[in-house]
């Protein structure tokens, strides 16, 4: 059993077992690209896991329309992003911090005379 699965079932409201495989596929496909955007990194870091867990919930709620970019009906309008990239803000200022503690900020600057 995953260690987000209890949490992702408690914010969808499910109280059975029936789901369980289909939230660990979403949780581990997340894992995976999360792990891509982290320069491949090994393992989920603790200060990231909610994106894990916020994206599994996404991914479940559109169950069924994964191939949409957009749907609308009835004066109702949904817009459907890459998942991650809603975190994109949040992974680029964990990756700049893993920099900045391994001493690889990059210092060059340019300068105009």
């Amino acid at each position: 059993m995953t260690k987000h699965l209890e949490e992702i079932k408690r914010t969808l409201e499910i109280e059975d077992n029936d789901l369980d495989e289909q939230i660990k596929d979403f949780v581990k496909r997340t894992e995976s690209q999360l792990k891509v955007r982290l320069n491949f990194i090994d393992e989920v870091p603790t200060q990231l896991e909610y994106i894990v867990v916020e994206v599994a919930i996404n991914r479940f709620n559109r169950k069924g329309d994964e191939g949409y970019t957009s749907y609308s009906q009835e004066g109702q309008s949904i817009n459907y992003g890459k998942l991650l990239d809603d975190y994109e803000n949040d992974i680029k200022a964990w990756l700049k911090k893993q920099d900045e503690d391994s001493g690889r900020v990059n210092r060059s600057a340019a300068m105009f005379v």
